[in-house]
């Protein structure tokens, strides 16, 4: 038992490395003729010959499931589109970290949702999360004015998937072909959008086609498998707390491959909003129950 709760944390921390890591792959490949529009098309792209492969004895979704995974997919791209073409503005790392805002959107929408108010914990989070965003604003940066504005909307976009996910889940489909759905509307979604701006490209270096293949393979297969596989063996909870090395990862490989300079306003901006996660995602007191004696 002690070994299979080990080897779940392995996985989760596994998959933060992952998916800490492929942002700062996504920007290499913009140096090599890649950009953000194109990154999420490819994202989409690649995937289906091995999606269809692996769920070619699955069953095929009902026409009420298709139109849920099909808007899933749109929310999933909609928040892809915006994230990889942050990195084009801000370091992966400081787009990494702001996106990582979306449960404070969750945990509002939930609350809306209940029509409680937030607890105090919650709070807190919430304003520390504010106030380290507002650390990122420098003047004189418009630039980076608009990574941010686009790095804090993936996480919007991205909440909106969770939720959409989670109704989804009262009517599941097989799990490969909600992700095949889910490929589909980005390749319609990003092809269209990017068409349209002239951002489809297929001429880029050696060198930036590895990188869009790893991300792809790494983000897409392996680091979703070892996700899905620790939330089942730790639970939701430690899964979420484990995840917060993502960001860190991000920041970190963005320092040492990118040769990215973290002014003290953006490295307390990172520290309030890692700390903002930290506090909302622990679960909170059990109350005990005492036993009179008899």
């Amino acid at each position: 038992m002690k070994k299979r709760k080990l080897l779940g944390q392995i996985s989760v921390f596994g998959s933060a490395i992952i998916f800490g890591f492929t942002p700062v792959l996504a920007a290499i490949s913009y140096r090599g003729g890649n950009n953000g529009i194109n990154m999420a098309f490819l994202r989409a792209l690649l995937p289906i010959p091995l999606l269809l492969w692996i769920g070619r004895k699955m069953p095929w979704p009902r026409k009420g499931q298709w139109k849920r995974g099909l808007f899933a997919g749109c929310l999933s791209f909609g928040c892809m589109l915006l994230l990889y073409t942050s990195y084009e503005h801000i370091s992966p790392g400081l787009a990494t970290t702001l996106h990582f805002l979306y449960p404070m959107y969750v945990a509002v929408y939930e609350a809306a949702r209940a029509k409680k108010r937030p607890g105090k914990r919650r709070v807190f989070g919430l304003s520390l999360a504010f106030a380290g965003t507002l650390l990122f604003i420098e003047r004189g940066e418009s630039g980076s004015f608009i990574g941010l504005g686009m790095a804090i909307g993936s996480g919007i976009f991205y909440a909106a998937y969770i939720i959409a996910l989670g109704k989804e889940a009262k009517d599941p489909m097989p799990i490969f072909r909600l992700i095949l759905l889910v490929s589909l509307s980005g390749v319609f979604m990003c092809g269209l959008l990017g068409v349209a701006m002239n951002k489809i490209t297929f001429s880029i270096s050696p060198l930036a086609w590895l990188c869009a293949i790893s991300v792809t393979l790494f983000a897409a297969v392996l680091g979703s498998t070892l996700f899905q596989y620790g939330v089942r063996v730790v639970g939701e909870a430690n899964a979420a707390l484990f995840s917060l090395f993502e960001p860190i990862v991000s920041v970190l490989f963005s320092v040492w491959l990118l040769n990215d300079t973290l002014s003290v306003r953006k490295i307390m901006g990172s520290i309030l909003i890692l700390s903002s996660l930290f506090i909302t995602q622990l679960p909170g007191k059990r109350k005990a129950t005492v036993k009179g004696k008899g």
